[in-house]
């Protein structure tokens, strides 16, 4: 009976918190106001170009446990998160001007898509579904450099381009 009564002023606190919290004097900010701490290029190279790395490899490749897989699933992941990142401004000096292009959005959530398709993939273990997840991936990743980035290297801003497949003379 005693620990109730000490914790009831505890109960009561966390209630009024909540309630402080959910009031409509509390607005959540509209798209206009949420910026990016950092630019739009430091969350391609730093997130996207990191975790789209061992979906590509996933097609020559293939995961061989489930460990492997399940890494697999959260760089597909990060890709996900980083299509819808890339919809809101940042820090940098184009950040505005490509999120107010529509195109720009087109792509960004085709790179979202293609992250779900592959977290999908990994899920199911199903090197056909990583392999078209990844292609999709590349074609958006393409098309969006070809529209807004064509002179704007990306790649060295964090170290080296990442390692390409073994070649194969069959």
């Amino acid at each position: 009976m005693m620990r109730s009564i000490r914790r009831q002023p505890l109960v009561l606190t966390a209630l009024a918190l909540l309630v402080a919290a959910c009031s409509p004097e509390q607005e959540a900010p509209t798209e206009e106001q949420v910026r990016l701490p950092i630019s739009l290029n430091e969350v391609m190279v730093a997130l996207v170009n990191h975790a789209a790395d061992p979906i590509w490899q996933a097609d020559w490749d293939a995961p061989q446990t489930d460990s492997e897989w399940r890494d697999v699933e959260h760089r597909a992941y990060q890709v996900q998160v980083g299509g819808a990142l890339l919809q809101f401004p940042g820090t940098g000096p184009l950040d505005d001007e490509w999120v107010s292009d529509p195109a720009w959005n087109t792509f960004a959530q085709q790179m979202s898509d293609a992250g779900r398709r592959a977290v999908n993939a990994a899920r199911s273990q199903d090197g056909t579904l990583i392999r078209r997840a990844g292609d999709e991936l590349v074609e958006s990743c393409e098309a969006c450099h070809m529209a807004f980035k064509p002179d704007l290297p990306t790649m060295d801003m964090f170290g080296e381009l990442s390692p390409l497949p073994p070649v194969s003379i069959q």
